[in-house]
């Protein structure tokens, strides 16, 4: 890929290239892109919606976890790193991982 056309496409067109086949977190995709990372986690959510009817590759989240008891948070919706575990209340949960996987 030439420096110059990945420049040149949009935000999300870099994020999708940059998220295939591979899993990132929105800190480092922020890093990569040069934006603020809430813009990179509102770009997400449009890249979600645009995969979903992309039969030939799928949206992945790794979701967030909590290192000090271990839970998982399966559930969540949204793409944004909670700020505390439901469960043991600590506050160093790590970052949700996004990619890009071609459909089974």
């Amino acid at each position: 890929m030439a420096l110059v056309s990945f420049i040149e496409r949009t935000p999300r067109q870099r994020l999708i290239e940059l998220l295939t086949g591979t899993r990132l977190a929105s800190h480092q995709l922020a890093q990569m892109l040069g934006i603020p990372e809430r813009h990179v986690e509102d770009h997400l959510i449009h890249v979600a919606k645009t995969l979903a009817r992309d039969p030939a590759r799928r949206f992945v989240l790794e979701p967030s976890s909590c290192p000090d008891c271990g839970y998982v948070f399966r559930d969540r919706r949204k793409l944004t790193r909670p700020s505390r575990c439901p469960r043991c209340k600590g506050e160093q949960i790590t970052s949700p991982r996004y990619g890009i996987d071609p459909s089974p």
